[in-house]
Protein backbone atom coordinates (compact mmCIF):
# COMPACT_ATOMS: atom_id res chain seq x y z
CA UNK A 1 0.00 0.00 0.00
CA UNK A 2 1.19 3.46 -0.81
CA UNK A 3 1.51 5.76 2.19
CA UNK A 4 3.50 8.75 3.34
CA UNK A 5 6.97 8.27 4.74
CA UNK A 6 6.79 7.81 8.50
CA UNK A 7 3.03 7.20 8.55
CA UNK A 8 1.91 3.79 9.82
CA UNK A 9 -1.49 2.53 8.73
CA UNK A 10 -3.01 -0.33 10.72
CA UNK A 11 -5.60 -2.26 8.78
CA UNK A 12 -7.46 -5.54 9.13
CA UNK A 13 -8.84 -7.91 6.54
CA UNK A 14 -12.18 -9.68 6.50
CA UNK A 15 -12.66 -13.35 5.68
CA UNK A 16 -12.61 -12.56 1.94
CA UNK A 17 -9.29 -10.77 2.11
CA UNK A 18 -10.92 -7.31 1.81
CA UNK A 19 -9.70 -4.31 3.78
CA UNK A 20 -12.00 -3.20 6.56
CA UNK A 21 -11.94 -0.37 9.04
CA UNK A 22 -11.65 3.40 8.66
CA UNK A 23 -9.26 3.17 5.68
CA UNK A 24 -11.35 0.84 3.56
CA UNK A 25 -12.59 3.71 1.38
CA UNK A 26 -9.23 5.44 0.93
CA UNK A 27 -7.13 2.36 0.15
CA UNK A 28 -7.74 0.21 -2.94
CA UNK A 29 -8.89 -3.35 -2.58
CA UNK A 30 -6.06 -5.85 -2.69
CA UNK A 31 -7.66 -8.84 -4.46
CA UNK A 32 -9.28 -6.99 -7.33
CA UNK A 33 -6.13 -4.91 -7.98
CA UNK A 34 -3.93 -8.00 -8.13
CA UNK A 35 -6.37 -9.94 -10.29
CA UNK A 36 -6.57 -7.04 -12.75
CA UNK A 37 -2.77 -6.81 -13.04
CA UNK A 38 -2.10 -10.56 -13.08
CA UNK A 39 -4.75 -12.47 -15.04
CA UNK A 40 -3.06 -15.78 -14.28
CA UNK A 41 -3.97 -15.45 -10.56
CA UNK A 42 -7.37 -16.81 -9.63
CA UNK A 43 -9.41 -14.81 -7.13
CA UNK A 44 -9.97 -17.85 -4.93
CA UNK A 45 -6.23 -18.58 -4.72
CA UNK A 46 -5.44 -14.96 -3.92
CA UNK A 47 -8.04 -14.84 -1.13
CA UNK A 48 -6.49 -17.95 0.45
CA UNK A 49 -3.05 -16.38 0.18
CA UNK A 50 -4.19 -13.17 1.90
CA UNK A 51 -5.87 -15.15 4.65
CA UNK A 52 -2.69 -17.09 5.32
CA UNK A 53 -0.43 -14.03 5.30
CA UNK A 54 -2.71 -12.25 7.79
CA UNK A 55 -3.12 -15.26 10.08
CA UNK A 56 -1.55 -15.70 13.50
CA UNK A 57 0.28 -18.80 12.26
CA UNK A 58 2.23 -16.80 9.67
CA UNK A 59 2.87 -14.04 12.22
CA UNK A 60 4.51 -16.60 14.53
CA UNK A 61 6.79 -17.77 11.72
CA UNK A 62 7.69 -14.18 10.90
CA UNK A 63 8.49 -13.40 14.54
CA UNK A 64 10.63 -16.54 14.78
CA UNK A 65 12.62 -15.50 11.70
CA UNK A 66 13.10 -12.00 13.08
CA UNK A 67 14.39 -13.42 16.37
CA UNK A 68 16.89 -15.61 14.53
CA UNK A 69 18.16 -12.62 12.55
CA UNK A 70 18.76 -10.64 15.74
CA UNK A 71 21.33 -13.27 16.78
CA UNK A 72 23.39 -12.93 13.60
CA UNK A 73 26.97 -11.89 14.32
CA UNK A 74 27.25 -10.09 11.00
CA UNK A 75 23.98 -8.49 9.93
CA UNK A 76 23.20 -8.32 6.22
CA UNK A 77 20.88 -6.04 4.30
CA UNK A 78 21.36 -7.73 0.94
CA UNK A 79 18.17 -9.77 0.96
CA UNK A 80 17.83 -12.80 -1.27
CA UNK A 81 19.99 -11.39 -4.08
CA UNK A 82 22.91 -10.60 -1.76
CA UNK A 83 26.14 -9.59 -3.49
CA UNK A 84 24.52 -10.02 -6.90
CA UNK A 85 22.14 -7.10 -6.30
CA UNK A 86 24.88 -4.85 -4.92
CA UNK A 87 27.17 -5.69 -7.81
CA UNK A 88 24.44 -4.81 -10.29
CA UNK A 89 23.80 -1.48 -8.56
CA UNK A 90 27.47 -0.57 -8.65
CA UNK A 91 27.76 -1.63 -12.28
CA UNK A 92 24.88 0.67 -13.23
CA UNK A 93 26.50 3.53 -11.33
CA UNK A 94 29.91 2.78 -12.90
CA UNK A 95 31.27 1.92 -9.45
CA UNK A 96 33.73 -0.94 -9.06
CA UNK A 97 35.40 -2.35 -5.98
CA UNK A 98 39.03 -3.19 -6.50
CA UNK A 99 38.84 -5.60 -3.55
CA UNK A 100 36.08 -7.82 -2.27
CA UNK A 101 36.30 -6.53 1.31
CA UNK A 102 34.61 -3.28 0.25
CA UNK A 103 31.58 -5.10 -1.15
CA UNK A 104 31.28 -7.22 2.00
CA UNK A 105 31.26 -4.15 4.24
CA UNK A 106 28.79 -2.33 1.99
CA UNK A 107 26.39 -5.28 2.28
CA UNK A 108 26.37 -4.76 6.06
CA UNK A 109 26.18 -0.96 6.11
CA UNK A 110 22.85 0.58 7.06
CA UNK A 111 21.00 3.29 5.18
CA UNK A 112 22.64 5.87 7.45
CA UNK A 113 26.09 4.71 6.33
CA UNK A 114 26.98 3.17 9.69
CA UNK A 115 27.85 -0.38 10.74
CA UNK A 116 25.54 -1.37 13.57
CA UNK A 117 27.04 -4.67 14.79
CA UNK A 118 30.15 -4.61 17.02
CA UNK A 119 31.61 -7.55 15.11
CA UNK A 120 31.23 -5.69 11.80
CA UNK A 121 32.88 -2.60 13.27
CA UNK A 122 35.79 -4.70 14.51
CA UNK A 123 36.27 -6.32 11.09
CA UNK A 124 36.02 -2.91 9.41
CA UNK A 125 38.81 -1.58 11.60
CA UNK A 126 41.02 -4.58 10.82
CA UNK A 127 40.36 -4.16 7.08
CA UNK A 128 41.41 -0.51 7.23
CA UNK A 129 44.52 -1.48 9.19
CA UNK A 130 45.55 -4.21 6.73
CA UNK A 131 44.90 -1.92 3.76
CA UNK A 132 47.16 0.69 5.32
CA UNK A 133 49.88 -1.90 5.90
CA UNK A 134 49.54 -3.11 2.31
CA UNK A 135 49.92 0.41 0.95
CA UNK A 136 53.04 0.87 3.11
CA UNK A 137 54.50 -2.44 1.95
CA UNK A 138 54.44 -4.16 5.35
CA UNK A 139 51.66 -6.57 4.34
CA UNK A 140 51.26 -8.53 1.10
CA UNK A 141 48.13 -10.29 -0.16
CA UNK A 142 49.05 -13.72 -1.51
CA UNK A 143 46.30 -15.87 -3.04
CA UNK A 144 43.46 -16.54 -0.64
CA UNK A 145 45.41 -14.92 2.20
CA UNK A 146 44.23 -11.41 1.40
CA UNK A 147 42.95 -8.52 3.53
CA UNK A 148 39.45 -9.93 4.11
CA UNK A 149 40.69 -13.39 5.06
CA UNK A 150 43.15 -11.93 7.57
CA UNK A 151 40.52 -9.59 9.04
CA UNK A 152 37.99 -12.41 9.56
CA UNK A 153 40.69 -14.88 10.74
CA UNK A 154 38.91 -17.66 8.83
CA UNK A 155 40.10 -19.37 5.62
CA UNK A 156 37.99 -19.41 2.48
CA UNK A 157 35.42 -22.16 1.98
CA UNK A 158 36.33 -24.57 -0.81
CA UNK A 159 33.03 -24.20 -2.66
CA UNK A 160 32.48 -20.43 -2.65
CA UNK A 161 34.16 -17.14 -1.88
CA UNK A 162 33.17 -14.31 0.46
CA UNK A 163 32.33 -10.97 -1.08
CA UNK A 164 31.28 -12.47 -4.44
CA UNK A 165 28.12 -13.99 -5.88
CA UNK A 166 27.65 -17.68 -6.64
CA UNK A 167 29.57 -19.53 -9.39
CA UNK A 168 32.79 -17.90 -8.12
CA UNK A 169 35.35 -20.25 -6.59
CA UNK A 170 38.64 -19.34 -4.87
CA UNK A 171 40.68 -21.00 -7.64
CA UNK A 172 38.97 -18.74 -10.23
CA UNK A 173 38.94 -15.48 -8.27
CA UNK A 174 42.53 -15.76 -7.04
CA UNK A 175 43.76 -17.42 -10.29
CA UNK A 176 45.24 -20.35 -8.38
CA UNK A 177 47.12 -23.12 -10.14
CA UNK A 178 45.04 -26.30 -10.22
CA UNK A 179 47.35 -29.20 -10.89
CA UNK A 180 45.78 -32.54 -11.77
CA UNK A 181 46.92 -35.96 -10.61
CA UNK A 182 48.55 -36.45 -13.97
CA UNK A 183 50.58 -33.24 -13.57
CA UNK A 184 51.73 -34.41 -10.14
CA UNK A 185 52.77 -37.78 -11.56
CA UNK A 186 54.76 -36.13 -14.35
CA UNK A 187 56.49 -33.84 -11.85
CA UNK A 188 57.32 -36.78 -9.61
CA UNK A 189 58.74 -38.74 -12.55
CA UNK A 190 60.94 -35.79 -13.54
CA UNK A 191 62.37 -35.65 -10.02
CA UNK A 192 63.09 -39.39 -10.12
CA UNK A 193 64.81 -39.04 -13.51
CA UNK A 194 67.05 -36.27 -12.18
CA UNK A 195 67.94 -38.42 -9.18
CA UNK A 196 68.80 -41.34 -11.47
CA UNK A 197 70.97 -39.08 -13.62
CA UNK A 198 72.87 -37.90 -10.55
CA UNK A 199 73.30 -41.52 -9.42
CA UNK A 200 74.68 -42.65 -12.80
CA UNK A 201 77.08 -39.71 -12.95
CA UNK A 202 78.30 -40.59 -9.48
CA UNK A 203 78.94 -44.21 -10.51
CA UNK A 204 80.86 -43.05 -13.59
CA UNK A 205 82.86 -40.39 -11.76
CA UNK A 206 86.08 -42.44 -11.89
CA UNK A 207 85.70 -43.21 -15.61
CA UNK A 208 86.67 -41.18 -18.63
CA UNK A 209 83.25 -41.28 -20.30
CA UNK A 210 80.31 -39.58 -18.67
CA UNK A 211 76.97 -40.55 -20.19
CA UNK A 212 74.94 -37.88 -21.95
CA UNK A 213 71.21 -37.54 -21.46
CA UNK A 214 70.43 -35.61 -24.64
CA UNK A 215 67.22 -36.45 -26.42
CA UNK A 216 69.06 -37.76 -29.50
CA UNK A 217 70.85 -40.43 -27.43
CA UNK A 218 67.63 -41.87 -26.06
CA UNK A 219 66.75 -45.08 -27.93
CA UNK A 220 63.61 -44.97 -30.05
CA UNK A 221 60.54 -46.90 -29.00
CA UNK A 222 60.22 -50.27 -30.66
CA UNK A 223 57.37 -50.63 -33.12
CA UNK A 224 55.77 -53.41 -31.08
CA UNK A 225 55.46 -51.39 -27.90
CA UNK A 226 52.03 -51.08 -26.31
CA UNK A 227 49.95 -47.95 -26.82
CA UNK A 228 51.70 -45.96 -24.06
CA UNK A 229 55.03 -47.82 -24.59
CA UNK A 230 54.62 -49.57 -21.23
CA UNK A 231 55.70 -53.01 -22.47
CA UNK A 232 57.18 -54.61 -25.59
CA UNK A 233 56.55 -57.76 -27.59
CA UNK A 234 59.50 -59.19 -29.52
CA UNK A 235 58.82 -60.18 -33.12
CA UNK A 236 60.01 -63.56 -34.32
CA UNK A 237 62.56 -63.24 -37.09
CA UNK A 238 61.89 -65.12 -40.33
CA UNK A 239 64.84 -63.99 -42.37
CA UNK A 240 63.27 -60.71 -43.43
CA UNK A 241 64.93 -57.32 -43.31
CA UNK A 242 64.46 -54.97 -40.37
CA UNK A 243 61.10 -53.15 -40.40
CA UNK A 244 61.22 -49.52 -41.49
CA UNK A 245 61.77 -47.00 -38.71
CA UNK A 246 59.38 -44.18 -37.95
CA UNK A 247 60.28 -40.92 -39.74
CA UNK A 248 61.56 -38.30 -37.36
CA UNK A 249 60.10 -35.23 -39.11
CA UNK A 250 56.53 -34.33 -38.18
CA UNK A 251 54.26 -31.34 -38.67
CA UNK A 252 51.49 -29.65 -36.71
CA UNK A 253 48.09 -30.67 -38.05
CA UNK A 254 44.34 -30.70 -37.54
CA UNK A 255 42.59 -34.07 -37.45
CA UNK A 256 39.11 -34.58 -38.89
CA UNK A 257 36.56 -37.38 -39.16
CA UNK A 258 33.68 -37.89 -41.59
CA UNK A 259 30.36 -36.56 -40.28
CA UNK A 260 28.05 -39.40 -41.31
CA UNK A 261 24.92 -37.62 -40.04
CA UNK A 262 25.22 -34.18 -41.61
CA UNK A 263 27.93 -34.80 -44.17
CA UNK A 264 31.30 -33.10 -44.53
CA UNK A 265 34.21 -33.25 -42.12
CA UNK A 266 34.32 -32.56 -38.39
CA UNK A 267 37.40 -31.26 -36.54
CA UNK A 268 38.06 -33.49 -33.53
CA UNK A 269 41.68 -32.93 -32.42
CA UNK A 270 45.02 -31.17 -32.89
CA UNK A 271 48.29 -33.06 -33.10
CA UNK A 272 51.29 -33.95 -35.25
CA UNK A 273 51.46 -36.05 -38.41
CA UNK A 274 54.34 -38.04 -39.89
CA UNK A 275 53.52 -37.59 -43.58
CA UNK A 276 56.51 -39.69 -44.71
CA UNK A 277 54.98 -42.80 -43.17
CA UNK A 278 54.96 -45.87 -45.41
CA UNK A 279 52.07 -48.34 -45.71
CA UNK A 280 54.35 -51.01 -44.22
CA UNK A 281 55.03 -48.94 -41.09
CA UNK A 282 53.20 -50.25 -38.06
CA UNK A 283 51.30 -48.77 -35.14
CA UNK A 284 51.05 -51.17 -32.19
CA UNK A 285 52.13 -54.01 -34.47
CA UNK A 286 49.50 -53.31 -37.16
CA UNK A 287 50.56 -51.94 -40.59
CA UNK A 288 49.30 -48.45 -41.41
CA UNK A 289 47.91 -49.52 -44.77
CA UNK A 290 47.54 -47.58 -47.99
CA UNK A 291 46.45 -43.95 -47.64
CA UNK A 292 47.03 -43.73 -43.87
CA UNK A 293 49.67 -41.87 -41.84
CA UNK A 294 50.96 -42.05 -38.30
CA UNK A 295 49.69 -39.22 -36.04
CA UNK A 296 49.93 -38.26 -32.39
CA UNK A 297 47.01 -36.49 -30.69
CA UNK A 298 48.04 -33.66 -28.37
CA UNK A 299 44.90 -31.57 -27.77
CA UNK A 300 41.46 -33.22 -28.15
CA UNK A 301 38.57 -31.06 -29.34
CA UNK A 302 35.75 -33.63 -29.26
CA UNK A 303 36.88 -36.13 -26.67
CA UNK A 304 34.09 -38.65 -27.23
CA UNK A 305 34.43 -38.75 -31.03
CA UNK A 306 35.25 -42.19 -32.44
CA UNK A 307 38.62 -42.72 -34.11
CA UNK A 308 38.43 -43.30 -37.89
CA UNK A 309 40.75 -46.31 -37.42
CA UNK A 310 40.11 -47.63 -33.89
CA UNK A 311 42.73 -49.65 -32.04
CA UNK A 312 42.37 -52.32 -29.40
CA UNK A 313 43.46 -49.94 -26.63
CA UNK A 314 41.96 -46.74 -28.09
CA UNK A 315 38.53 -46.24 -29.66
CA UNK A 316 37.87 -42.54 -28.97
CA UNK A 317 39.91 -39.36 -29.38
CA UNK A 318 40.32 -39.04 -25.62
CA UNK A 319 41.78 -42.57 -25.42
CA UNK A 320 44.46 -41.68 -27.98
CA UNK A 321 45.81 -38.53 -26.31
CA UNK A 322 49.63 -38.61 -26.05
CA UNK A 323 49.77 -41.80 -28.10
CA UNK A 324 50.19 -42.84 -31.74
CA UNK A 325 47.35 -43.95 -34.01
CA UNK A 326 46.74 -44.42 -37.73
CA UNK A 327 44.71 -41.73 -39.50
CA UNK A 328 43.46 -41.39 -43.11
CA UNK A 329 45.70 -38.94 -44.93
CA UNK A 330 42.67 -37.26 -46.55
CA UNK A 331 41.42 -36.28 -43.07
CA UNK A 332 44.69 -34.63 -41.99
CA UNK A 333 45.09 -30.89 -42.56
CA UNK A 334 48.46 -29.26 -41.95
CA UNK A 335 48.40 -26.23 -39.66
CA UNK A 336 50.48 -23.79 -41.72
CA UNK A 337 50.61 -21.28 -38.84
CA UNK A 338 52.81 -23.77 -36.93
CA UNK A 339 54.29 -25.67 -39.88
CA UNK A 340 57.75 -26.69 -38.80
CA UNK A 341 59.67 -29.91 -38.50
CA UNK A 342 60.02 -31.47 -35.10
CA UNK A 343 61.28 -34.58 -33.39
CA UNK A 344 58.44 -36.22 -31.51
CA UNK A 345 55.10 -34.89 -30.24
CA UNK A 346 54.72 -31.19 -29.57
CA UNK A 347 54.26 -29.70 -26.15
CA UNK A 348 50.63 -29.08 -25.14
CA UNK A 349 50.17 -25.34 -24.44
CA UNK A 350 49.80 -24.35 -20.83
CA UNK A 351 46.14 -23.37 -20.12
CA UNK A 352 47.41 -20.45 -18.04
CA UNK A 353 48.76 -18.90 -21.26
CA UNK A 354 45.26 -18.80 -22.81
CA UNK A 355 43.40 -15.47 -22.93
CA UNK A 356 41.44 -14.90 -19.73
CA UNK A 357 38.18 -13.09 -19.08
CA UNK A 358 38.15 -9.79 -17.21
CA UNK A 359 35.45 -10.69 -14.68
CA UNK A 360 35.55 -7.31 -12.93
CA UNK A 361 34.38 -5.51 -16.10
CA UNK A 362 31.83 -8.16 -17.07
CA UNK A 363 28.07 -7.93 -16.57
CA UNK A 364 26.59 -10.18 -13.91
CA UNK A 365 24.44 -12.15 -16.37
CA UNK A 366 27.52 -13.08 -18.41
CA UNK A 367 29.75 -14.16 -15.53
CA UNK A 368 28.39 -17.70 -14.93
CA UNK A 369 29.09 -18.75 -18.53
CA UNK A 370 32.49 -17.03 -18.47
CA UNK A 371 33.42 -18.82 -15.22
CA UNK A 372 32.39 -22.16 -16.74
CA UNK A 373 34.35 -21.53 -19.95
CA UNK A 374 37.39 -20.39 -17.93
CA UNK A 375 37.44 -23.47 -15.71
CA UNK A 376 36.12 -26.26 -17.96
CA UNK A 377 36.50 -25.41 -21.66
CA UNK A 378 40.11 -24.33 -22.18
CA UNK A 379 41.23 -27.95 -22.65
CA UNK A 380 38.89 -28.55 -25.61
CA UNK A 381 35.49 -29.24 -24.03
CA UNK A 382 32.55 -27.79 -25.94
CA UNK A 383 28.91 -26.93 -25.24
CA UNK A 384 26.40 -28.76 -27.42
CA UNK A 385 23.34 -26.68 -28.37
CA UNK A 386 20.57 -28.47 -30.34
CA UNK A 387 19.29 -26.47 -33.33
CA UNK A 388 15.71 -27.38 -34.39
CA UNK A 389 14.74 -28.35 -37.91
CA UNK A 390 12.87 -25.05 -38.39
CA UNK A 391 16.24 -23.27 -38.60
CA UNK A 392 18.47 -25.82 -40.31
CA UNK A 393 15.90 -27.97 -42.14
CA UNK A 394 16.69 -30.90 -39.83
CA UNK A 395 17.52 -31.34 -36.17
CA UNK A 396 21.25 -30.97 -35.55
CA UNK A 397 23.55 -29.74 -32.78
CA UNK A 398 26.14 -26.99 -32.95
CA UNK A 399 29.17 -26.91 -30.68
CA UNK A 400 30.41 -23.77 -28.94
CA UNK A 401 34.11 -23.73 -28.14
CA UNK A 402 36.09 -21.62 -25.70
CA UNK A 403 37.11 -19.32 -28.57
CA UNK A 404 33.45 -18.77 -29.53
CA UNK A 405 32.53 -17.65 -26.01
CA UNK A 406 35.70 -15.60 -25.50
CA UNK A 407 35.25 -13.68 -28.76
CA UNK A 408 31.52 -13.16 -28.17
CA UNK A 409 32.08 -11.71 -24.71
CA UNK A 410 34.89 -9.44 -25.94
CA UNK A 411 32.99 -8.06 -28.97
CA UNK A 412 35.30 -9.76 -31.43
CA UNK A 413 34.33 -11.42 -34.70
CA UNK A 414 31.69 -14.07 -33.99
CA UNK A 415 31.09 -17.39 -35.70
CA UNK A 416 28.01 -18.74 -37.47
CA UNK A 417 27.36 -21.02 -34.48
CA UNK A 418 26.87 -17.97 -32.25
CA UNK A 419 24.35 -16.58 -34.75
CA UNK A 420 22.46 -19.90 -34.82
CA UNK A 421 22.27 -20.06 -31.02
CA UNK A 422 20.75 -16.56 -30.84
CA UNK A 423 18.29 -17.49 -33.62
CA UNK A 424 17.24 -20.40 -31.43
CA UNK A 425 16.68 -18.03 -28.51
CA UNK A 426 14.59 -15.64 -30.61
CA UNK A 427 12.54 -18.54 -31.98
CA UNK A 428 11.66 -19.59 -28.42
CA UNK A 429 10.82 -15.96 -27.62
CA UNK A 430 8.44 -15.84 -30.61
CA UNK A 431 6.78 -19.06 -29.49
CA UNK A 432 6.26 -17.67 -25.98
CA UNK A 433 4.83 -14.39 -27.35
CA UNK A 434 2.50 -16.19 -29.76
CA UNK A 435 4.46 -15.09 -32.86
CA UNK A 436 5.58 -18.54 -34.01
CA UNK A 437 3.43 -18.26 -37.15
CA UNK A 438 4.82 -14.85 -38.03
CA UNK A 439 8.59 -15.33 -37.89
CA UNK A 440 10.90 -18.15 -38.89
CA UNK A 441 14.66 -17.92 -38.46
CA UNK A 442 16.65 -19.62 -41.20
CA UNK A 443 20.36 -20.40 -41.30
CA UNK A 444 22.39 -18.56 -43.91
CA UNK A 445 23.25 -21.92 -45.50
CA UNK A 446 19.67 -23.13 -45.80
CA UNK A 447 16.25 -21.82 -46.90
CA UNK A 448 13.38 -24.02 -45.72
CA UNK A 449 10.06 -24.12 -47.67
CA UNK A 450 7.83 -23.24 -44.73
CA UNK A 451 4.61 -21.25 -45.12
CA UNK A 452 5.46 -18.06 -43.26
CA UNK A 453 4.90 -14.31 -43.29
CA UNK A 454 8.50 -13.25 -42.76
CA UNK A 455 11.87 -15.00 -42.78
CA UNK A 456 14.91 -13.63 -40.98
CA UNK A 457 18.02 -15.15 -42.54
CA UNK A 458 21.50 -13.98 -41.53
CA UNK A 459 23.95 -14.06 -44.43
CA UNK A 460 27.72 -13.61 -44.26
CA UNK A 461 29.26 -11.90 -47.27
CA UNK A 462 32.94 -12.77 -47.17
CA UNK A 463 33.75 -11.72 -43.61
CA UNK A 464 30.74 -9.48 -43.09
CA UNK A 465 27.29 -10.29 -41.66
CA UNK A 466 24.11 -8.84 -43.20
CA UNK A 467 20.42 -9.61 -42.65
CA UNK A 468 17.84 -10.53 -45.25
CA UNK A 469 14.16 -10.28 -44.23
CA UNK A 470 12.11 -12.26 -46.75
CA UNK A 471 8.40 -12.06 -47.51
CA UNK A 472 8.05 -15.03 -49.88
CA UNK A 473 4.37 -14.42 -50.64
CA UNK A 474 5.15 -11.02 -52.14
CA UNK A 475 8.60 -11.92 -53.49
CA UNK A 476 10.11 -9.09 -51.40
CA UNK A 477 13.48 -9.11 -49.64
CA UNK A 478 14.52 -6.32 -47.25
CA UNK A 479 18.32 -5.94 -47.13
CA UNK A 480 19.88 -4.68 -43.88
CA UNK A 481 23.63 -4.01 -43.96
CA UNK A 482 25.31 -2.62 -40.81
CA UNK A 483 27.82 -0.83 -43.09
CA UNK A 484 24.97 0.62 -45.21
CA UNK A 485 26.53 -0.57 -48.45
CA UNK A 486 24.64 -1.58 -51.57
CA UNK A 487 23.63 -5.19 -51.93
CA UNK A 488 26.03 -7.49 -53.75
CA UNK A 489 25.22 -9.59 -56.80
CA UNK A 490 25.77 -12.87 -54.97
CA UNK A 491 23.14 -11.88 -52.40
CA UNK A 492 20.63 -11.23 -55.19
CA UNK A 493 21.40 -14.60 -56.81
CA UNK A 494 20.97 -16.38 -53.48
CA UNK A 495 17.60 -14.76 -52.81
CA UNK A 496 16.35 -15.53 -56.34
CA UNK A 497 17.38 -19.16 -55.97
CA UNK A 498 15.83 -19.45 -52.51
CA UNK A 499 12.48 -17.98 -53.55
CA UNK A 500 12.40 -20.06 -56.73
CA UNK A 501 12.87 -23.24 -54.70
CA UNK A 502 10.22 -22.09 -52.26
CA UNK A 503 7.69 -21.50 -55.07
CA UNK A 504 8.38 -24.91 -56.57
CA UNK A 505 8.12 -26.81 -53.29
CA UNK A 506 4.99 -25.00 -52.08
CA UNK A 507 3.24 -24.82 -55.45
CA UNK A 508 3.10 -21.06 -55.25
CA UNK A 509 4.73 -20.76 -58.69
CA UNK A 510 1.73 -22.46 -60.27
CA UNK A 511 -0.83 -20.21 -58.65
CA UNK A 512 1.08 -17.01 -59.49
CA UNK A 513 3.00 -15.65 -62.43
CA UNK A 514 6.22 -17.60 -62.92
CA UNK A 515 8.09 -14.60 -64.31
CA UNK A 516 7.60 -12.55 -61.14
CA UNK A 517 11.08 -11.32 -60.19
CA UNK A 518 12.38 -10.97 -56.68
CA UNK A 519 12.34 -7.41 -55.39
CA UNK A 520 15.28 -6.56 -53.11
CA UNK A 521 15.19 -3.28 -51.24
CA UNK A 522 18.05 -1.65 -49.32
CA UNK A 523 16.65 -0.51 -45.98
CA UNK A 524 18.03 2.01 -43.46
CA UNK A 525 19.40 0.56 -40.26
CA UNK A 526 21.79 1.44 -37.40
CA UNK A 527 25.38 1.99 -38.52
CA UNK A 528 27.93 -0.29 -36.88
CA UNK A 529 30.95 1.01 -34.98
CA UNK A 530 34.25 -0.76 -35.48
CA UNK A 531 35.21 -3.37 -38.03
CA UNK A 532 34.00 -6.61 -36.39
CA UNK A 533 30.67 -5.72 -34.76
CA UNK A 534 28.52 -6.57 -37.78
CA UNK A 535 27.47 -9.89 -36.23
CA UNK A 536 26.18 -8.22 -33.07
CA UNK A 537 24.28 -5.65 -35.12
CA UNK A 538 22.61 -8.41 -37.15
CA UNK A 539 21.51 -10.01 -33.87
CA UNK A 540 20.17 -6.62 -32.79
CA UNK A 541 18.32 -6.24 -36.11
CA UNK A 542 16.52 -9.56 -35.62
CA UNK A 543 15.70 -8.75 -32.01
CA UNK A 544 14.27 -5.33 -32.91
CA UNK A 545 12.12 -6.78 -35.68
CA UNK A 546 10.67 -9.44 -33.39
CA UNK A 547 9.99 -7.15 -30.41
CA UNK A 548 9.33 -3.74 -31.98
CA UNK A 549 8.78 -4.18 -35.72
CA UNK A 550 10.69 -3.19 -38.85
CA UNK A 551 9.60 0.46 -38.68
CA UNK A 552 11.32 0.95 -35.32
CA UNK A 553 14.52 -0.64 -36.65
CA UNK A 554 14.58 1.60 -39.73
CA UNK A 555 14.18 4.72 -37.59
CA UNK A 556 17.20 3.94 -35.39
CA UNK A 557 20.61 5.48 -36.00
CA UNK A 558 22.74 3.33 -33.67
CA UNK A 559 22.79 0.68 -30.95
CA UNK A 560 24.01 1.73 -27.52
CA UNK A 561 26.60 -0.30 -25.65
CA UNK A 562 23.89 -1.22 -23.12
CA UNK A 563 21.75 -2.69 -25.91
CA UNK A 564 24.66 -4.76 -27.21
CA UNK A 565 25.34 -5.91 -23.64
CA UNK A 566 21.69 -6.98 -23.34
CA UNK A 567 22.05 -9.13 -26.46
CA UNK A 568 25.15 -10.81 -25.04
CA UNK A 569 23.41 -11.36 -21.69
CA UNK A 570 20.44 -13.04 -23.39
CA UNK A 571 22.80 -15.20 -25.44
CA UNK A 572 24.81 -16.22 -22.36
CA UNK A 573 21.69 -17.05 -20.31
CA UNK A 574 20.36 -19.18 -23.16
CA UNK A 575 23.64 -21.09 -23.53
CA UNK A 576 23.74 -21.82 -19.78
CA UNK A 577 20.68 -24.07 -20.21
CA UNK A 578 22.72 -26.58 -22.23
CA UNK A 579 25.76 -26.98 -20.00
CA UNK A 580 26.39 -30.56 -18.98
CA UNK A 581 28.26 -30.37 -15.68
CA UNK A 582 29.01 -34.11 -15.83
CA UNK A 583 31.09 -33.64 -18.99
Amino acid sequence: MARKIGERIEVTFDEKGQLEGKHEDSVWTWPQKVIDNYPNIEEEDWVKFVQYRTSSQFQQLSDCGSEIRTNNEYSSRGGRDGYRKLDQEKFKNNEKWEKRDGLRLDLRTGSDGELKDPACKKVSGLIMEYNTQESQGTFESVGTSDVLTQALSRPEHLGCIRGQSKFVKPSQYFNLNRSSNRDNEVLSMRHEIEELKALVRGLCANKDVVPSFDQENVPTVDQHNSFKASCSVQEKQHGVSDPPTMPVDSQECKLYIFDKVHGGQLLVAFGRAWLESLPTDTVHGIPLGEGNVRVSINVPKLKKAALPIPMYEATTVDDAVDGFVAWPKTLVELDMSMNRASRGPSHVPDPAADPLFDFNKMNMEMRPLAYYAHSSMRQGNQIEVPIPYTIMGFDMPVYLSFDDIYKFFNLQEISANCILVYMRYLEELCRINGQAEKFVFVSSTLISPVRIDTKDAGMREGRHWVLGVIDPWEGLVLYFDPLREKKRDDFTKLMNMALTNWKIMTGEGIRRRRDCKTKISNRPCPLQEGSVKCGYFVLGFMRDIVLNGIDVLESREFFTSQELDLIREEWASHVMQFINYDM
